[in-house]
């Protein structure tokens, strides 16, 4: 506890990027991972191959940008930096460490930026929302986008801000947080290099006898293709959230999403 504490503390952060959880879920998901290393170990591995054999058939190697990079569990950091003359990790929160690491890496940059789109106009600070993938969909030299166990992310910490602020809320779209997932598709789809996607579109719910207990399409409604492959990501096995339940996640793999 006192490491998440600290780690809290020292992670640099917008207030309202503080204010949305951000920074608490990114704690959160680091401490998780730590107690269940074993268990989602498979489900890195295979992100980590999909992208490995995406980065093989690429015939350029300039840009990557790694959309919500995280804590880079999921991804081959290391062949990326060898095949890549740069490497763009995009979040909304970079945790201490993950910082003090890129430094050893000078074709690594950190860029921190809102995936949403909609922490301003959530705030009243703007209009609309604003298009957070703009200077790097019209540059040329990005072959390569990674969408990174991100998608199903967004909605949650804009559906719970507006659970919170019932006034603010009925000012803004009722779909807002489904929206911020079709938005995410459709700035996928603006680039021209490759787009790798990689996201968990179901979670399952299950007692100790196997019994369904609940589902939540994780997608919102949002309309895709098949994934290439799919597999299931035990997020909190027994004992994790709940003694008597597990939560296991569909996972898709979209090599050449666009």
């Amino acid at each position: 506890m006192l490491a998440e504490l600290f780690l809290s503390l020292a992670t640099p952060a917008a207030r309202m990027t503080r204010r949305l959880g951000l920074v608490a879920e990114s704690v959160a998901l680091w401490a998780r991972g730590n107690r269940q290393r074993r268990a989602w170990a498979p489900h890195h591995e295979r992100c980590r191959a999909v992208v490995s054999e995406v980065v093989a058939e690429l015939p350029q190697h300039r840009k990557v940008a790694v959309l919500g990079s995280g804590l880079l569990r999921d991804i081959p950091l290391d062949l990326l930096c060898e095949r890549f003359e740069q490497v763009l990790l995009v979040d909304a929160v970079h945790l201490p460490q993950i910082r003090l690491r890129m430094r050893l890496l000078p074709k690594v940059r950190l860029l921190t930026r809102d995936l949403t789109g909609v922490i301003g106009w959530l705030a009243g600070e703007e209009g609309g929302r604003v298009d957070p993938l703009a200077d790097l969909a019209s540059d040329p030299a990005v072959d390569l986008v990674i969408s990174a166990n991100l998608m199903s992310q967004l909605a949650w910490p804009v559906e719970d801000w507006l659970d919170d602020h019932p006034a603010r809320a009925g000012q803004l779209p009722a779909d807002l947080p489904a929206q911020c997932i079709a938005w995410h598709l459709t700035d996928l789809r603006r680039f021209g290099g490759r787009v790798a996607l990689l996201s968990d579109v179901e979670m399952i719910e299950r007692d100790r006898t196997g019994t369904v207990i609940d589902r939540l399409d994780l997608t919102r409604g949002a309309a895709l293709p098949d994934p290439d492959e799919s597999w299931d990501w035990p997020v909190a096995p027994f004992g994790e959230a709940e003694r008597d339940r597990e939560s296991i996640h569909r996972v898709g793999a979209w090599r050449d999403f666009r």
